[in-house]
């Protein structure tokens, strides 16, 4: 396809009061298969702005009933104007113009200004509409869970997102804390602002600083040039500092000083810096435990634990569980990575059942293992990790039932498996291929099974002379 087929949908709308300079752009713009179409005055643009909704503006500075700075604010435009002042480019840069082009037009420099804007368009028009495709997201209403603890989280995320107050998340380990952090900052009113993390864990003591504040150029051997740190790019926002327990002392001193004065130097500069953040931390820790062991600052711990949001352990909250895997088929569903739509009823109890010591993160792990192991529309026991199917608690045994055996339902279901997959093995000689074949699962599965199963193709007897 030519350039010119690729920009024929591509509408500009110019507003010059000069006829002859609105016919040349408009020639030189259609060559390059645009359509141009030319007004003369300010309130016949504004007009056209509401009804043609143009992809790109050309502007004149100088219109008889208007300022083309004025039309500026409108949107990202090119200034096309006879004035070559300095002073004018300068206002209209600042005031949003994306390129300034005098008068006579080069034709060359147009058509390239021409693509640079609408690329810029296009850019500014996909971060648009993944700003809320990620405030969609992470709405208030999409944080999972009808138990009275997911209910409790909820509520406190709504109070918190009244105010700009500090709030601490506590919870285990992949109970979700970053995501309550997320759906508090979108829930705000910072939510059109930047949401900006880091991980306290992931940074030694001497990167931890720089990450934080930021550094100025030659405040140390790699520091070749200036550099924003996290609180400045989170200016207007939400600063998340997840595990904030283990953020080294030294560093926890300046952090202290940040919250109360909201001001920081960069590493190496002098210049003291203002930022407007809303701080929320998160922590895997018993913080007041480690205030005890010297690890954790008490002023420290008292500043960012005005609000506390506990997120409850997924075994306090198995009622939870259907609603998150239905959660996880249907995400791996949108995205084409599985055919399956649901759990059967025995996978459900088990999955009920488990501890799920790694909380949610866990059972996304195990759901996504039984659906890259499935290949039929329902998830079925056998399709659960083998660390689901150990811990499930053992049932209590029903009446006429025999009473001697203590195996719960997985011990049952294991040694039904064990029991055919070697029957059928033996009848194959122990030929993995042909028993796979004749049980109707693949070669993988099959070894699979035989690895969690704990069978292994008997060693041959050997008879001493």
């Amino acid at each position: 396809m030519s350039t010119a087929e690729s920009n024929a949908d591509i509408q500009i709308l110019y507003v010059e009061d000069d006829p002859a300079s609105g016919r040349l752009v408009q020639s030189i713009a259609e060559t390059a298969g645009y359509e141009v179409d030319v007004v003369t005055t300010g309130s016949e643009f504004l007009s056209s702005l509401t009804t043609n909704k143009p992809d790109l503006l050309l502007v004149d500075l100088h219109l008889p009933d208007a300022s083309g700075l004025e039309l500026l604010a409108k949107a990202p435009v090119i200034v096309v104007t006879a004035s070559n002042a300095i002073e004018d480019a300068v206002k209209a840069l600042k005031g949003g113009a994306t390129y300034y082009l005098t008068k006579p037009v080069d034709h060359q420099r147009l058509i390239v200004s021409l693509t640079n804007a609408l690329k810029l368009s296009r850019q500014q028009q996909d971060l648009s509409k993944l700003r809320t495709e990620i405030r969609y997201t992470y709405k208030l209403e999409h944080v999972i869970g009808t138990s009275s603890g997911m209910e409790e989280v909820r509520d406190m995320i709504r109070h918190a997102a009244q105010t700009d107050a500090t709030v601490l998340i506590g919870g285990e380990s992949g109970t979700g804390k970053e995501l309550v952090a997320k759906a508090l900052h979108y829930a705000s009113r910072r939510a059109a602002k930047p949401f900006v993390d880091v991980n306290c864990a992931a940074m030694t003591e001497t990167l931890i600083e720089s990450e934080l504040f930021g550094h100025e150029k030659g405040s140390f051997t790699s520091a070749f040039s200036r550099r924003r740190g996290k609180f400045e790019q989170a200016h207007g926002g939400s600063f998340f500092l997840d595990e904030i327990g283990d953020m080294p002392l030294v560093t926890q001193a300046k952090m202290l000083r940040v919250l109360q004065e909201r001001s920081f130097q960069r590493v190496g500069g002098e210049e003291k810096i203002n930022v407007d953040v809303r701080v929320i931390c998160a922590t895997n820790q018993n913080l007041e435990t480690c205030v005890e062991a010297g690890t954790f600052r008490l002023d420290l711990f008292y500043r960012i634990n005005p609000l506390m949001i506990e997120v409850p352990p997924l075994q306090q909250r198995p009622s939870d569980i259907p609603e998150l895997v239905s959660h996880f088929l249907n995400a791996a569903s949108q995205v084409g990575n599985t055919h399956v739509r649901s759990v059967s009823d025995e996978a459900m109890i088990a999955l009920q059942q488990h501890s799920w010591p790694g909380n949610v993160r866990e059972l996304q792990n195990a759901i996504e293992r039984a659906y890259t192991v499935c290949h039929e529309d329902e998830i079925q026991i056998s399709h659960l990790p083998a660390a689901v199917l150990r811990r499930a608690p053992v049932p209590r045994a029903p009446s006429g039932s025999d009473t001697n055996d203590n195996r719960n339902l997985v011990e049952k279901t294991e040694q039904y498996e064990r029991s055919i997959i070697m029957a059928e093995l033996a009848k194959c000689e122990w030929n993995k291929t042909k028993a796979a074949l004749a049980l109707g699962v693949t070669r993988r599965i099959l070894s699979y099974k035989m690895q969690t199963l704990g069978i292994d193709k008997p060693l041959p007897v050997v008879y001493n002379s």
